[in-house]
């Protein structure tokens, strides 16, 4: 099956229109959020990276559940699926998803995610840059319209969730692959299928944007740099 990743960049009148409407604070997040999870009413979400240009979280929806419409004023957010099967709302459009096809939304664009497989759905979400807090609900299934992140009644400890480059550098999610790699030569490519995703998350004009292995340019990763890579191990 074709793979594909949908860039949304252009803000409609209708994202605008709605964002001007609302009554919203301009926070930031001092939480180090590393190994909690983070109860949601539609499942949960936990950090899996961050350093200080973007942050990486793990969502996993339960079947016929959906985020909040919101949007991040200030965020980029890349979307890729892991499992099963999502359909992923704008204010304008819908897209469906399977695994390893993905979504690019540029800031101040409202979406709104929910699971249609009924073994739930895995996401993997980037945030650039790193404020959980950037967040305006519009409208929301539970009642979360105009409120702010979840608290910390809503957080446990959990060991072993975070990545970090010195000793945790992977994790699967079902048959999906998921490797931090700093990138000494391009050579170590090479074993990722085209249909592999990378996102660069060093300091960078494309930090936290999502590229097929196949589509992105060499002169994109300059050498030393931190990058994550997104695979079906079946295919790696």
């Amino acid at each position: 099956m074709s793979k594909n990743i949908k860039y949304i960049t252009e803000i409609s009148a209708q994202d605008k229109n709605a964002l001007e409407n609302l009554n919203y604070q301009n926070l930031e997040c001092n939480i180090n959020f590393k190994n909690l999870l983070v109860k949601k009413p539609w499942g949960s979400e936990y950090l899996l990276f961050e350093n200080e240009f973007c942050a990486i979280w793990i969502l996993n929806i339960n079947y016929m559940e959906n985020t909040s419409m919101h949007c991040h004023p200030k965020k980029d957010t890349s979307l890729v699926c892991l499992n099963g099967k999502i359909s992923c709302n704008t204010l304008n459009n819908s897209y469906k998803l399977d695994v390893l096809n993905a979504l690019f939304l540029s800031k101040k664009i409202f979406h709104q995610t929910q699971s249609i497989s009924k073994e739930g759905s895995f996401i993997l979400e980037i945030e650039t840059p790193v404020n959980k807090f950037d967040l305006v609900r519009i409208n929301d299934t539970y009642g979360r319209q105009g409120t702010e992140y979840e608290d910390k009644e809503n957080y446990t400890n959990k060991t072993n969730l975070t990545l970090n480059f010195l000793n945790k550098k992977s994790t699967k999610i079902n048959n999906t692959q998921i490797d931090l790699l700093n990138i000494s030569e391009s050579s170590q490519l090479n074993k990722y299928n085209d249909n592999s995703i990378i996102a660069i998350l060093s300091n960078s004009l494309h930090c936290g944007k999502i590229f097929r292995i196949k589509d992105i340019q060499e002169n994109h990763i300059p050498i030393n740099t931190l990058v994550l890579l997104i695979s079906k191990d079946d295919e790696i």
